[in-house]
């Protein structure tokens, strides 16, 4: 279940499912978009493409909610600092159609992650993709210690 590795909750979670990974370090979900999709507009008969950026940082924070179970730690808030050569190339994830959003991990401390992402359609057609960069905080997040990393 999604809840039991990222720390979203409905109606936040975006994402449909996942694949149980053979590596911690590449994780695939699914989105199926339908009218009950959250963010659905009808003008576009579909989600917006702007969402593909939390489609692949759900998808990144269920790898390291993965990698986190393994340790056996529960999920834990986490924040996406930027991404690089994102590229999203469709107007709206369109009505009927079954997405796979991947993150490969390049990069991961305690604190800090790099991954590589990147969505798909039906057809394999890579319809987004980008390196995203997340910040989980160590210890109790404090307005300090957030006020200490701008």
């Amino acid at each position: 279940m999604l809840t039991d590795f990222l720390p979203h909750r409905p109606p936040m979670i975006l994402l449909d499912g996942f694949e149980e990974p053979s590596s911690i370090d590449e994780v695939e979900s699914h989105v199926e978009i339908s009218a009950a999709s959250p963010f659905y507009e009808r003008e576009l008969s579909g989600v917006p493409s702007c969402v593909a950026l939390e489609y692949m940082a759900q998808t990144m924070a269920l790898c390291v909610g993965l990698y986190r179970r393994g340790k056996g730690l529960g999920p834990k808030l986490g924040f996406v600092l930027g991404s690089r050569r994102l590229e999203i190339r469709i107007p709206a994830f369109r009505d009927g159609e079954r997405y796979r959003i991947r993150a490969t991990c390049t990069y991961q401390d305690e604190e800090f992650g790099s991954f590589d992402c990147d969505i798909r359609d039906r057809a394999d057609q890579v319809v987004a993709s980008g390196r995203l960069t997340a910040f989980q905080p160590e210890g109790k997040l404090t307005l300090e210690k957030l006020e200490s990393f701008t």
